[in-house]
């Protein structure tokens, strides 16, 4: 079966938190400047889903191609051939009685 694309929320959450930590200004400043809430860099620091603009947003302000947490999806594993059954008559034996 085929891996469907996902995004690693909680990667970009845990370089997010170091980075407000270190800027110290507090989360909603923060949250300001970046162009989001403060409960948005809230969920993604907890490695929650929020909509493709924010994510975009706050990869900005890390410097960070948003791409960077996108795992692609893997295509499924081709199907292995089996041998097809002959179903029909053999015209080798055609005519043959089967003795046992």
């Amino acid at each position: 079966m085929a891996r469907l694309a996902t995004y690693d929320y909680r990667a970009l959450g845990r370089l997010l938190r170091a980075r407000l930590e270190d800027d110290g200004r507090g989360w909603r400043v923060c949250a300001a400047e970046i162009g989001v809430c403060a409960s948005d860099l809230s969920r993604i620091c907890n490695g929650q889903s929020v909509s493709a603009p924010k994510v975009i947003a706050v990869c900005d302000w890390l410097k960070l191609s948003f791409r960077a947490f996108y795992d692609p999806p893997q295509a499924a594993e081709p199907e292995r051939e089996t041998p097809q059954m002959f179903h029909g008559k053999s015209t080798e034996t055609e005519g043959q009685a089967d003795v046992g």
